[in-house]
């Protein structure tokens, strides 16, 4: 096997944020078949990032949001999973709350991750030791929930559409649901709501909430397993993503809508 190089990967991110930075003024946009944005950026760094991986790794599959599928049928024990642009609307709409998201999985379980937002300056590495750092710092969930009028939960942009919230703290939208992800990692925000998503959307941040000591679950309070979600077509649940003894917290406050 060849060892994971987390600092060379991290390098590599890093250059792809710094391009992604430089663009965001001078972008091409594009709509997918399903309505959404994306950017020339997203498949510029998706293929750098594609070619590094496989140069590097040749036996390791490979999913990406702006369509890789490499060696998605071989044996390998491990997959990397990529979302080049994680928040393309808030990226084209020249906000800060976009980020660079490169997520390994081995045997289907959440084993390492690098999520880059350059404009915030904000640097989330979790290492295949377990270490979840931000910024070369050590960082853990919050280890009490609350809804003191300062704290806050991160929202999708369409809560009020869908969603009745009883939270009596502060509710943010981030931008990105990647970040989001990182915030419940590093103990800013209190929780998460998660909107329906795909793999790349979750994969990067996995290993970062796990060794930070929080989780994820469906709306009926099951964990969710990243690997049920591998394939490009298959979409996850709505989800919340708490400390790992909040699940309770985070879903008593959160009511769906009825039609």
């Amino acid at each position: 096997m060849v060892p994971i190089a987390m600092q060379d990967l991290i390098q590599q991110v890093s250059n792809c944020g710094d391009f992604a930075r430089i663009e965001r003024n001078n972008l091409t946009l594009m709509r997918k078949s399903d309505g959404s944005l994306v950017t020339h950026v997203d498949e510029a760094i998706e293929q750098r990032l594609v070619t590094y991986l496989r140069s590097t790794y040749p036996d390791h599959a490979i999913i990406g949001e702006e369509g890789t599928a490499y060696n998605l049928s071989s044996q390998s024990s491990y997959t990397w999973v990529i979302d080049p642009i994680d928040g393309t609307s808030a990226f084209a709409g020249q906000l800060p709350g976009w980020c660079i998201g490169v997520g390994l999985l081995k045997d289907g379980k959440p084993h390492a991750g690098i999520v880059y937002a350059p404009m915030n300056d904000e640097l989330y590495v979790a290492t295949p030791e377990g270490h979840a750092l931000r910024n070369n710092r050590p960082i853990t969930c919050a280890t009490a929930q609350s809804d003191l009028l300062d704290n806050w939960v991160a929202m999708p942009s369409d809560v009020h559409r869908k969603y009745h919230i009883t939270y009596r703290g502060r509710i943010r939208t981030t931008g990105a649901t990647i970040m989001s992800l990182c915030y419940v990692a590093a103990g800013m925000a209190k929780g998460a709501l998660i909107g329906s998503c795909k793999v790349w959307d979750l994969a990067p941040a996995m290993a970062l909430l796990y060794a930070a000591g929080g989780d994820i679950w469906d709306l009926n309070g099951a964990r969710i397993n990243v690997h049920d979600y591998l394939s490009p077509e298959h979409k996850t649940p709505t989800m919340v993503a708490a400390p790992a003894h909040a699940s309770s917290f985070m879903l008593s406050m959160i009511q769906p809508m009825h039609p």
